[in-house]
């Protein structure tokens, strides 16, 4: 099938959607303890996990994009995906290496804390880290991290889907046949059994934007996201039935019915969205400057929230039930990552350059 297009307006509410997100997971680490207590709804920390189900169906969805437009070939493809994540991540844990340190020197007592650093900071975590195999559990990885930056366990899910979609698009049967299930038992069950979700979010962006009249797309788009605000009453009591989904750096399992609930929920909102924006209408310039900025700071945000939450709130002169210490918390770490997120653009750059140059000369190219 054909690739489908993304109209201007549609790509804007993505970057909503994404940035939303994220601001989601940073809400669900602050309102929990020992960072604030009591200062923020407990609602308004609901959302993490689902924010991260939402970022996968996301993610498919914009790789179906990029490979329509212009990742159309092997190595071009590997180069993006590779650049995108690196270009963000090598900042992040040396922010969070520097956040660790100093936090650790100057605040002990917070830092013993399990929820702050889970275990001790190891070369371990940091190269699992690098290469993207921290939860690959069929290796007997078991949630390893960058010092205290607990949300990187997402990273290794994300970047072996990457992999699986370039060994879908891209490599011969033969070479398919064996590397796709040597990376799913490398990479455990829990990566396994969410692949679906990731692969949801790449098929949805090959379906037709919807001709359906707008009160049926309306009405769909309020029963999808009405499934995703409520998620939390509909599916957060189930427990996969006894059976155990391992992720991140504590003994968390996924909850797999809510995991597949919000991604449908979410994915009947965003064809819904896509239907209602399928014209190119334009936002007024100030508002679309906006939201673009937003789209750009998600993936910095996410990486770099945790330990810039940690090293906040650690030297903090308020104490955790005051509200000065949130605010204080949540703008060092959006502030950081709006500093860093134009390092990081430029690091993408740079790391696309000397790769484009060594393939260029290989020959028949």
């Amino acid at each position: 099938m054909a690739a489908r297009t993304m109209t201007r307006s549609f790509s804007l509410v993505l970057d909503a959607l994404r940035f939303l997100a994220a601001a989601c997971v940073l809400l669900d680490h602050l309102t929990s303890s020992p960072f604030t207590s009591n200062v923020l709804p407990a609602r308004a920390g609901a959302y993490g996990d689902i924010s991260v189900t939402i970022f996968f169906v996301l993610s498919g969805f914009v790789i179906a994009h990029v490979v329509g437009r212009n990742e159309r070939d092997a190595a071009t493809y590997a180069l993006a995906r590779l650049s995108r994540l690196y270009s963000v991540v090598l900042p992040a844990i040396a922010v969070t290496w520097l956040a660790d340190s100093l936090g650790a020197a100057l605040n002990p007592e917070f830092y013993a804390a399990q929820k702050v650093m889970w275990a001790p900071p190891s070369l371990a975590g940091y190269g699992a880290s690098l290469f993207f195999i921290n939860e690959f559990r069929g290796l007997g990885l078991d949630g390893l991290m960058p010092g205290g930056n607990a949300p990187f366990w997402s990273l290794s899910f994300e970047a072996c889907y990457y992999a699986l979609a370039g060994l879908i698009l891209f490599a011969p049967r033969r070479w398919q046949v064996v590397a796709i299930p040597a990376l799913l038992l490398a990479a455990g069950p829990t990566v396994a059994v969410l692949a679906p979700i990731w692969a949801l979010g790449f098929l949805l962006y090959r379906l037709a934007p919807s001709r359906a009249p707008r009160v049926l797309l309306a009405a769909a788009l309020a029963l999808g996201l009405g499934g995703v605000v409520f998620a939390p009453e509909l599916f957060g009591a189930y427990d996969n039935f006894g059976l155990r989904f391992p992720w991140g750096c504590g003994s968390f399992n996924r909850n797999l019915v809510e995991d597949y609930g919000v991604a449908f929920c979410f994915a009947v909102a965003l064809y819904a969205l896509r239907g209602l924006f399928d014209g190119e209408g334009r936002a007024p310039p100030v508002l679309e400057k906006l939201v673009r900025r937003a789209g750009a700071l998600t993936f910095p945000l996410y990486c770099l929230h945790y330990p810039l939450l940690c090293l906040a709130c650690a030297l903090s002169p308020f104490g955790a039930e005051d509200p000065r210490r949130a605010v204080l918390a949540a703008g060092c770490a959006l502030g950081a990552a709006a500093a860093l997120t134009p390092l990081c653009d430029r690091l993408k750059l740079a790391l696309r350059q000397p790769v484009w140059r060594a393939v260029a000369l290989i020959p028949g190219r």
